[in-house]
């Protein structure tokens, strides 16, 4: 085939050509005939906007090499949304096409379908059926605005506002309103033509009260998804309202007048005019006339008025404001002469922090409260007018809650997020320091400053006097580190650090604190110390505290500043490390208390021990460095020292008490393979001739922890009988009253016994909760319905097979580490045969013995006394206490006599003891409930007072008077009386002339 003028002519004679031959061969005939075929049997419009049209096309087309004649194109269905566009007859040359246009217009949102059939007079291909579908989708109109916000309207009025609707197709639109508050809108019934744009007014006008809503929806088809416009408005009984409402006015006296004011603002959006004002009582007069005072949207006009007292007691009265918005309306404020408003209270109003060295610094604190009767006040900020430079503040307190000031926000302007200070009790603290950078007299003020009404400002006037002195020379130890040695994780310990002035200057020292924790590790539990002087040949000590938080080797540092121009900034290192360790030391501290100088001391003990499963070797044991040279050991262990699993030996230290103050030394020991010494801290502190000082916490009340250590020995039948039989209505009661109580029992057996005692341990529990091998519950708390039949059947556990009552020692072991720590014992073969769990830090604990002979486990009573006391840690000896039922006289047979040292302990720590022989136990074991229930009121002393002219009792930082507290002698103790008792965590301090005790 050619191309060009002639390539026509050139492909009509190749066809007569080929048909003349056809004539011939019949079997070639096909190969010229028409034929027809469609591009496409299905067309799928996919989403279309309802009213919107859309266009898709079939292309017929003439395949064959003769031509043949399009007929027709039609819709096979009644289908609206689709039209089918067809130019009819047409005669298709080979290799030409024809379009069949097919337009869809949904009338609804949801599938649609038709069918299309295509007709020629081909000889093949005559007729073509094509499926058609597409969906109708939601039809977006365009609205303005998409929100019509009527604002703020007086009830039973109206407003109204107009939105624009802008139909995009060639569908009418329909508009109704609904929502929950339709009935309070309304709108023009009206259609929306094709391709048109409707202003739609719309009108509010509600007749209740309060914020509403609704909408307009504009839609194509009634089941069409619509476009939404939110209507939107609020009601309200009228324009105006009152700040401050109740407006109020100062308490006075009869025959004596007080002014106040309120502001009254418009909120609704058309101005109005304020026609007049009265109130319903003669006794308060409006001061100025408003008539005819046009107030518009959103402005505020002052109203004062004027409140004269006719008659002795409370006055209320009506404030009544008329004014014109769209008809004459009224505005109504309750007048409250009664007093009781958010007022700001401040004490004291004047700080004077006397004289000090330059550069020392000094805190003094004042308390904001809400001296009002109603409503909370909000602390807004302070700031300092003066010689403010010399003068700073500290965060505010509620309690111990720390209130932020505002970021940003800086000294001597400092803002707050609105405090809130509620009427009676609630309070802040604020600490004002006095830091002086030289010699000389400042003075500054500083300003409150609150939303109280008529006084929204305190001002506090602050004053003080530096004066010039020497560089301080002093003293800081221990040097060169304060190191506390290695803790066994989970613990944490406490030692101090003492400053000494050793020059002639007084030295001015501020800032103590602890400036790197180590990442929480370090700490000072008395907080940080502002400052102070300290005069020539004095000194000061406080604490600082190591609890690592996990396991690992931790530094860190205090700091504090001293007068000393050339070194001002005085560093002490920190040194600790948490690491698994076989020693280990009941108790973990030495704590002497405090001691009166003149009064001797009594020597106080602990046992080290080895809580591996390997024997150990200990190498060195010696006093580190401290505060001072105040303790000795007084029974020092010939080393080297083989320890063979669970052997230890008691190490006696004495206390020299010759030097005042507090005192803190570490004592170390190593074991050959471990990196670090265990550390134990040595305590105490050293008071004046005759004083007397004893400090305690309060715990938290209603929970005890009752450890039962009941003798395994072959006479005990009777005895954990009678035991077992007090329980159910021992726990009983412990419901009863509210506390809660977990028990657990242990032996008095320490070494095995065998084969006489063929339990898991051999009847050597040493310490461990029974059952050891824990096929029964080793723990029973008394909200279990299972408690007593548990604890009963531990004790049958405990077994009567022994020969040796070692019952103080096992409790020390019991309530040690390894035991008390570890969920596994790793001496013993036995899994999980620890006690870890068992003590609850927050609760009391009670050891009981039940047994019919005396103590044998060596160690003096002395040494089990502090191992109890210093359980809960300091300041807490009194929270544990040991009860013992064992013989204390002839009226039944016991397998030994007197259980004196079981006894001395228990009146040591202030338990109790009775005899073996009562035929029912519950009465003794109602005191270990007594001593629980509730908070504690009763603290007993460590001395005996020599009067009580100078006894002080002091909770938290505050003395209390003597009608809150009272001395019980038989018991020597305070005793606290009801509405005085401290909550838990407060601090307690008892000052008194003691009596020295026998060493």
């Amino acid at each position: 085939m050619t191309t060009g003028r002639n390539g026509k002519r050139i492909i009509w004679l190749s066809l007569l050509a080929g048909a003349l031959a056809a004539c011939h061969e019949p079997g070639e005939t096909r190969a010229v005939q028409a034929t027809a075929a469609v591009d496409t049997n299905a067309l799928d419009f996919g989403e279309v906007p309802v009213g919107e049209w859309r266009e898709k096309v079939v292309r017929l087309r003439n395949v064959g090499y003769v031509p043949f004649h399009a007929l027709e194109a039609l819709k096979l269905g009644n289908n609206p949304a689709y039209e089918v566009s067809f130019d009819g007859e047409a005669r298709l040359m080979p290799g030409e096409e024809k379009l069949v246009r097919v337009r869809f217009h949904p009338l609804a949102e949801g599938g649609s379908e038709e069918s299309l059939k295509v007709n020629t007079d081909a000889n093949a291909g005559q007729e073509h059926l094509v499926k058609v579908k597409g969906q109708g989708a939601p039809l977006t109109v365009r609205l303005e605005p998409a929100l019509l916000d009527f604002q703020t309207l007086e009830v039973d009025s109206q407003r109204v506002l107009r939105l624009t609707i802008t139909n995009p197709v060639d569908l009418p639109l329909s508009v109704t309103v609904t929502g929950d508050a339709a009935k309070a809108f309304s709108a023009d019934n009206i259609t929306v033509p094709p391709r048109a744009t409707a202003q739609l007014e719309t009108k509010y006008f509600p007749k209740d009260l309060g914020e509403m809503s609704a909408q307009v929806e504009v839609r194509p088809c009634d089941t069409c998804t619509p476009t939404v416009a939110g209507l939107a408005g609020r009601s309200v009984a009228s324009a105006f309202v009152f700040d401050p409402a109740p407006v109020p006015f100062d308490q006075i006296p009869v025959h004596e007048t007080t002014r106040s004011f309120t502001r009254a603002k418009n909120i609704t959006w058309r101005p109005v005019t304020i026609q007049g004002m009265g109130t319903s009582d003669t006794a308060f007069t409006p001061l100025e006339a408003m008539g005819s005072r046009q107030v518009q949207p959103g402005e505020e006009v002052r109203v004062p008025l004027e409140f004269a007292a006719r008659f002795s007691g409370p006055n209320m009265g009506t404030l009544t404001v008329g004014y014109e918005s769209d008809k004459p309306r009224q505005a109504q404020v309750t007048l409250d002469a009664r007093g009781g408003r958010p007022t700001l209270a401040v004490a004291p109003l004047a700080l004077d922090f006397g004289e000090l060295p330059s550069g020392g610094k000094v805190a003094k604190t004042i308390r904001i409260t809400n001296a009002g009767t109603s409503g909370n006040l909000y602390l807004k900020g302070v700031r300092a007018d003066g010689m403010w430079a010399h003068f700073s503040v500290d965060n505010i307190l509620r309690g111990k809650a720390v209130q932020p000031w505002t970021p940003g926000s800086t000294w001597p302007a400092l803002q707050t997020e609105d405090l809130p200070i509620a009427p009676g009790t609630d309070a802040l603290d604020l600490t004002v320091y006095f830091e002086p950078q030289n010699a000389g007299r400042f003075e500054a003020t500083l300003v409150l400053v609150s939303d109280d009404l008529f006084n929204p400002e305190r001002t506090i006037l602050l004053t003080g006097t530096a004066r010039d002195t020497g560089t301080c020379v002093y003293t800081l130890k221990p040097q060169p580190v304060l190191d506390f040695g290695n803790l066994e994780p989970g613990r944490g310990a406490v030692l101090g650090f003492r400053f000494d002035n050793t020059g002639r200057a007084e030295c001015a020292v501020k800032n103590i604190h602890v400036s790197n924790d180590g990442g929480g590790a370090f700490s000072m539990p008395g907080g940080k110390i502002v400052g102070g002087s300290v005069p020539y040949a004095s000194a000061f000590s406080a604490m600082v505290s190591f609890r690592p938080p996990a396991v690992g080797d931790y530094q860190g540092e205090l700091t504090l500043t001293v007068n000393d121009p050339a070194n001002p900034t005085v560093r002490l290192p920190l040194h600790g490390t948490s690491l698994a360790s076989c020693l280990v030391a009941a108790p973990a501290f030495v704590d002497f208390g405090p001691i009166r100088y003149d009064c001797a001391t009594r020597p106080r003990r602990t046992l080290v021990s080895n809580q591996c499963a390997a024997p150990v070797s200990v190498t060195d044991a010696h006093i580190g460095a401290g505060t001072s040279e105040q303790y000795q050991l007084v029974t020092p262990p010939a080393l080297p020292r083989q320890l063979a699993p669970g052997e230890g030996f008691e190490l006696e230290f004495s206390y020299a008490r010759d030097v005042l103050g507090q005192h803190y030394s570490p004592f170390f020991v190593k074991e050959q393979n471990e990196p670090n010494p265990l550390m134990i801290p040595l305590l105490a502190e050293t008071n004046h001739e005759g004083l007397q000082i004893d400090r305690f916490i309060q715990g938290t009340d209603s929970q005890l922890d009752v450890l039962f250590v009941v003798s395994n020995t072959t006479t005990m039948g009777e005895f954990q009988k009678r035991l077992k039989n007090a329980i159910p209505g021992w726990l009983e009661r412990a419901r009863q009253v509210g506390v809660d109580v977990r028990v657990g029992v242990t032996s008095t057996g320490l070494s095995t016994r065998s084969p006489a005692c063929t339990n898991a341990t051999a009847g050597g529990d040493a310490g461990r909760l029974v059952p050891a091998d824990g096929h029964r519950a080793r723990t029973a708390a008394s909200t279990s319905a299972t408690a007593a039949s548990t604890v009963q059947a531990n004790i049958d556990d405990v077994g009567l097979c022994h020969n040796l009552v070692q019952g103080l020692e096992t409790m020390r072991q019991g309530l040690s580490s390894p035991l008390i720590t570890s969920m596994d014992d790793p001496r013993t073969p036995l899994p999980n045969d620890g006690n870890q769990g068992f003590l609850r830090t927050t609760a009391r604990l009670a050891v009981v013995v039940v047994a019919d002979e005396d103590d044998h486990s060596g160690f003096e009573p002395e040494s089990y006394v502090q191992f109890l006391q210093s359980i809960k840690g300091t300041g807490m000896g009194h929270r544990s206490q040991l009860y013992a039922l064992v013989p204390t006289d002839t009226r039944c047979t016991t397998a030994g006599g007197p259980g004196t040292r079981f006894s001395a302990v228990a009146q040591a720590t202030g338990g109790a003891a009775d005899s073996i022989c009562l035929g029912d136990y519950g009465s003794f074991l109602e005191k270990l409930l007594k001593r629980a229930e509730g908070l504690q009121a009763d603290f007993p002393l460590t001395a005996t007072p020599n009067g009580l002219t100078e006894m002080r009792v002091q909770v938290a930082g505050r003395v209390l008077g003597t009608d809150q507290w009272s001395y019980d002698a038989a018991r020597n103790a305070v005793v606290f009386k009801t509405g005085a008792v401290p909550v838990p965590g407060q601090n307690l301090e008892v000052r008194y002339r003691s009596i020295c005790a026998a060493p």
